[in-house]
């Protein structure tokens, strides 16, 4: 399914969890008492999405959470449901010297895998992919879940050090998109997935032989051809759950151009958690 094409990069990876731990502890030491209780995702307060960064940080480092990155997404979320209830509610200078604690060694951990055990294939969230798509994932759900606090604050999704962020959310599209749409008996045909305002080369996809890669040609609709151009947080958060794509394409943050068919498949079948 293209998983060779799949390149994990732990020194990149592992800069990225630390860049995200910082600027989430810059965001949050900054909030008032008040601004804690903001309601960030139905159910979810400030309060909750901070207790989710503890616990998935020491469900990682003490093993707790390791059976259930092995069996869904819905389990997985059900897991972080039942965590956060014992630490949401704790007081705020807690909840600062926890997240920058278990952060530190959630960071160390990462820093001792070997890197050739990223390299493992096997099942993952996201489909049969490297093992490295679960420390990847870490960067990209942090990143994810303080824009969730932004927008809740009314401030705009960040742009920038996306690379990392970007790069896992194409990975795991090529994981897990592409056997969806060869299930769904569509076996032909080229997407490409054009982000702006991130340092990456256009995403190609050949929906066929289920193969996905970065290539430094610019995108051209044609002939079997889907070309979906986004702007890189808007189509992040998208992909992550936030809103609808026909949502960014209503607001003009996504176009279409070719095959608009399998680009509607193709989105309709996107989804990262």
């Amino acid at each position: 399914m293209g998983v060779e094409a799949i390149e994990i990069d732990k020194a990149e990876i592992v800069r990225a969890i630390r860049a995200e731990r910082l600027r989430s502890l810059g965001l949050l030491r900054g909030l008032d008492p008040p601004q804690w209780e903001i309601e960030v995702v139905p159910g979810w307060r400030v309060r909750e999405v901070v207790a989710h960064l503890i616990t998935l940080d020491r469900g990682a480092v003490t093993g707790a959470l390791l059976p259930t990155l092995f069996k869904s997404t819905d389990a997985l979320e059900r897991w972080n449901d039942v965590q956060v209830v014992g630490w949401a509610d704790r007081p705020i200078s807690d909840l600062l010297l926890a997240v920058e604690a278990w952060g530190r060694r959630f960071l160390a951990v990462a820093k001792a895998i070997p890197s050739r055990a990223l390299h493992v294939t096997l099942p993952t969230l996201w489909g049969r992919g490297p093992a490295g798509m679960f420390l990847w994932s870490r960067p990209f759900d942090e990143w994810v879940h303080r824009q969730d606090i932004r927008r809740a604050l009314g401030s705009p999704d960040e742009d920038t050090d996306l690379a990392p962020i970007a790069g896992f959310v194409l990975a795991a599209t090529a994981t897990s998109v592409l056997p969806q749409l060869a299930a769904r008996g569509i076996h032909e045909g080229r997407v490409c997935v054009d982000l702006s305002g991130v340092p990456l080369p256009p995403w190609w996809a050949d929906v066929a032989p289920a193969w996905a890669r970065c290539e430094t040609q610019g995108p051209a609709a044609g002939p079997g051809v889907a070309v979906i151009r986004a702007h890189a947080p808007a189509f992040i958060m998208t992909a992550a759950g936030r809103g609808t794509f026909e949502d960014l394409e209503r607001r003009g943050e996504l176009t279409i151009e070719g095959e608009e068919t399998l680009a509607r498949a193709f989105l309709s079948t996107l989804r990262v958690v």
